[in-house]
């Protein structure tokens, strides 16, 4: 698998200089992201794309490559996977369709093409996907323009649709939220999400898997490659009514699996299960807080309406609020501005109108040793410049970046809601290195999601 991910020189077969053709897409992102290793080119009718020569065919190429990636049409595949071979080429990616998914002949070229890579002993992906990308080397070989700030990061995600897999990335970049490796599995004819699960289990700069699968077909291989994995697995299996099996079919070939047995094995290899695209960008993000090791947390808001609707969702997902002791609640009660509101937990600080003063509660708060945690909701105006002016809720601070560093400092989570705009959201996402969420009810339950990984961590339960 690293031969793929870790590729030092990768070639493109299929590539040629029109401007809308999709190996050009490919070589353009390798050349915008920077890649690190070397880079050939192949078109049978030779000449030059983009300052690269371009060799007339595989066995022509100066050296055994990596990677190679054949943009072709699917009946010529299986014979340029036999010239690889013969070149000593072992890892391919195919991002062509026309396979088994399009019916008819598509299953001739599938047979022929795991001959071809079975005699040689080639292990490939796809095909009928966008492949694969490494952002820590630049190695990017989608068929589609990708944007090269997309931040880079920890998580990985594993799709089984190329579309959902993009959908996904843009979520992560909305939420300034970096990714590490990233593949397409399309039909997954050869290497599928168990050989993608295990190499990222062991990937040093993976610290968060997130999957979307249409159905799994190795599933006790899936179970135990999931429960040897000491990091957090989240899962979108999708694929699960009668109209969506159909769908599914039509697109990648893949059949459904029974929901409720996926379910049981999910649970029982601690696999975190998700039902949504938004869930699974939200959750995966939360990871980069430290461990909640306990249901005890403090409530924090200045809005008491929004107090109660957390409170709720608390008590659903089996938080409780540890009572303040008198004396910390006499230390909260001096930063108040008229005296009007009796602090205990949930706290509302709907009367703290400083902003150093809400850091230091917070502070105080993140000090207990009865509280694991904090839940912090605020909320801003409309103004798109609200945060980089500092004007969260008529603070005249922005005390965002003052959160992250007591999370920091405590080695406690903060699991914060910034109740705001989009683009207010967005803009405060990329001014710290800091998880921030949508709304209270988002808030809480990826609360719970990091509460219920820790505590597995260490062998307790909620």
């Amino acid at each position: 698998m690293e031969r793929i991910f870790g590729a030092r020189s990768v070639a493109i077969v299929g590539v040629s200089d029109r401007p809308n053709n999709l190996g050009r897409y490919i070589l353009q992102n390798l050349i915008d992201w920077k890649y690190e290793g070397r880079i050939y080119c192949v078109n049978p009718k030779g000449g030059e794309v983009l300052g690269h020569r371009l060799y007339t065919s595989v066995s022509e190429l100066p050296e055994a490559v990596d990677l190679a990636v054949l943009i072709i049409p699917a009946q010529v595949v299986p014979e340029v996977v036999e010239e690889c071979g013969r070149r000593g080429i072992t890892r391919v990616a195919i991002p062509a369709g026309g396979f088994e998914e399009f019916g008819g002949d598509g299953f001739s070229h599938r047979d022929r093409l795991i001959e071809a890579a079975r005699r040689y002993g080639i292990r490939f992906v796809g095909p009928n996907c966008l492949t694969v990308i490494n952002a820590h080397t630049g190695l990017c070989l989608p068929f589609v323009p990708m944007p090269p700030d997309l931040p880079r990061g920890g998580v990985s995600i594993v799709a089984q649709s190329g579309g959902i897999g993009l959908d996904f990335l843009a979520r992560l970049k909305d939420q300034n939220t970096g990714f590490a490796k990233f593949v397409s599995m399309g039909n997954k004819t050869d290497l599928d999400e168990v050989d993608f699960l295990s190499y990222l289990g062991e990937d040093p700069e993976t610290r968060v898997i997130c999957m979307y699968l249409e159905d799994v077909q190795r599933g006790r291989e899936f179970l135990r490659a999931a429960q040897q994995i000491e990091k957090p697995i989240l899962v979108y299996k999708a694929n699960v009514e009668p109209l969506a099996r159909q769908s599914a079919r039509s697109h990648t070939a893949a059949l459904a699996n029974d929901d409720s047995v996926l379910e049981g094995a999910f649970r029982q290899a601690g696999i975190i299960r998700v039902r949504s695209l938004a869930e699974l960008a939200g959750y995966a993000k939360v990871f980069s807080l430290p461990p909640l090791r306990g249901n005890r947390v403090a409530l924090v808001s200045p809005t008491g309406g929004i107090l109660v609707l957390a409170s709720d969702q608390c008590a659903r997902r089996c938080f409780t609020f540890p009572p303040l002791p008198p004396s910390l609640v006499a230390d909260i009660q001096s930063r108040l501005r008229a005296g009007v509101i009796n602090i205990s937990n949930p706290v509302d600080l709907g009367d703290v109108h400083d902003a150093d003063a809400r850091v230091y509660i917070i502070d105080r708060l993140l000090e207990q040793d009865f509280i694991d945690g904090i839940i912090m909701l605020l909320i801003a105006r409309f103004s798109s410049d609200e945060v980089s002016t500092g004007g969260i809720h008529s603070l005249r601070k922005n005390i965002i970046p003052d959160l992250a560093e007591l999370v920091r400092k405590h080695h406690k989570p903060i699991v914060f809601s910034l109740m705001a705009t989009s683009e207010v959201r967005i803009r405060a996402r990329y001014t710290v290195d800091f998880p921030i969420f949508d709304d209270a009810e988002e808030a809480v339950d990826a609360a719970a999601v990091l509460r219920d990984y820790s505590l597995r961590r260490v062998g307790s339960a909620c």
